[in-house]
C-alpha cells in the first residue's frame, strides 16, 4: 500500500471534498481523484460514496481511516526518530571502560553527555584494555576510555584529564603520619603496581630524575584493586586522585611531593575513520569536559 496514497486518502476522509482536499494537498483534482480510485482498486472496496456536495466514507473506508491514521502517526514518529538518530541525538552507543576512572571521572562525563542527550542508550563493557582494545577494532565498541593506551595506526586516542598523584598507605604505616609524601619517603616501602602500570608510566622521568625504582611486591588487576590491597595490609601503592572517592577501611591517601609537573592521564579513543554522528556528539562533550579547568579532574 501506497503511503502516499494513505496521505491523499486521509485528506479526502477529514474534508469530504475531493476539491478541498486538492487544496490542502497542493494538487489539482485529477490526480487526487486517480490516487483514490487506485486504492480503491487495490484493496477491491470502495471507500467512498460521491455525493452532491462532496463524498463521505463507506463502512470500510471508516474502517481504513482508523488503521491509516495509527500508519501516518508511526511513520512520522519513525521519520523523526531517523533524523534524531542522523543527528546524534537518539540511539545506542558502546563504550569500553576500565579501572579507576570509573570512579569519578567517566562518570562525571557521561551524566553530563546524557543530560544533553536523554534519547541516546549509553551501554558500557568493562573489560581490560587488550580485549577493549579489539573490541574497538571490531566494531563491537564505539569508543574507550582508559589510562594508559598504546599508539595504533587506525586509533586516534585524546586526553580527557589529567589527575595528580597520590600515595595510598595503610593507616598503621608511619609514613601515614605525613602531610605529604615524596619519593625518598618511599625507597624501600613495599608497592603494589598494576599488571599494566600506568602509573609507573606517567611516573617514568620522575623516577628517572630521582633515581628511584619500585620495590614491587604485589600487582593488581587495577589501581582500584590495588587500593583494596593496601587496606589488607599487602603495601602502599600510586593512584590518580580519583581514587580518593573511594572509602576503603585502613586507607590514609597522602598526595605525593613532585618537582616536576607528573600527573596520570585518562584518555579517550575511537576509530579514525569511524563517521558515526554519535560519536560527535561524544567527542564535542569529551572535548568541552577536557578544556574545562584546564582538563584537570579533582
Amino acid at each position: 500500500m501506497d503511503v502516499r496514497r494513505l496521505k491523499y486518502f486521509i485528506a479526502t476522509a477529514e474534508e469530504r471534498s475531493i476539491s478541498r482536499a486538492a487544496e490542502r494537498l497542493y494538487i489539482t483534482q485529477p490526480p487526487l481523484t486517480r490516487h483514490i480510485q487506485s486504492l480503491e482498486e487495490e484493496l477491491g472496496v470502495l471507500l467512498f460514496n460521491r455525493t452532491s456536495w462532496g463524498v463521505e466514507l463507506t463502512q470500510a473506508g471508516m474502517a481504513l481511516l482508523k488503521h491509516a491514521h495509527n500508519i501516518s502517526a508511526h511513520i512520522d514518529l519513525a521519520t523523526e526518530q531517523v533524523r534524531r538518530v542522523a543527528a546524534g541525538q537518539a540511539g545506542r552507543i558502546d563504550i569500553g571502560v576500565f579501572g579507576s576512572a570509573m570512579i569519578s571521572v567517566i562518570p562525571r562525563l557521561l551524566r553530563a553527555f546524557s543530560s544533553t542527550h536523554p534519547d541516546v542508550k549509553i551501554v558500557l563493557h568493562n573489560m581490560p584494555k587488550e580485549r577493549q582494545i579489539n573490541a574497538l577494532h571490531q566494531g563491537r565498541i564505539l569508543a574507550l576510555f582508559d589510562r594508559y593506551l598504546p599508539e595504533f595506526p587506525n586509533v586516534r586516542t585524546e586526553r580527557v584529564c589529567r589527575e595528580a598523584i597520590w600515595v595510598a598507605l595503610h593507616r598503621d604505616n608511619p609514613l601515614a603520619g605525613r602531610q605529604s609524601v615524596s619519593l625518598d619517603d618511599l625507597r624501600g616501602e613495599p608497592m603494589i603496581d598494576e599488571q599494566d602500570p600506568s602509573v609507573s608510566i606517567a611516573c617514568r622521568e620522575l623516577f628517572r630524575r630521582h633515581d628511584f625504582e619500585l620495590l614491587v611486591v604485589q600487582r593488581a588487576v587495577d589501581l582500584v584493586a590495588a587500593a583494596i590491597m593496601v587496606s589488607g595490609g599487602f603495601g602502599s601503592t600510586l593512584l590518580p586522585e580519583s581514587v580518593l572517592d573511594l572509602k576503603l577501611p585502613n586507607v590514609v591517601f597522602r598526595p605525593l611531593a613532585v618537582d616536576i609537573d607528573c600527573a596520570i592521564d585518562c584518555h579517550f579513543a575511537y576509530r579514525k575513520d569511524e563517521e558515526s554522528p554519535l560519536l560527535a556528539e561524544l567527542l564535542e562533550c569529551v572535548r568541552a569536559y577536557s578544556h574545562r579547568d584546564g582538563g584537570h579532574a579533582g
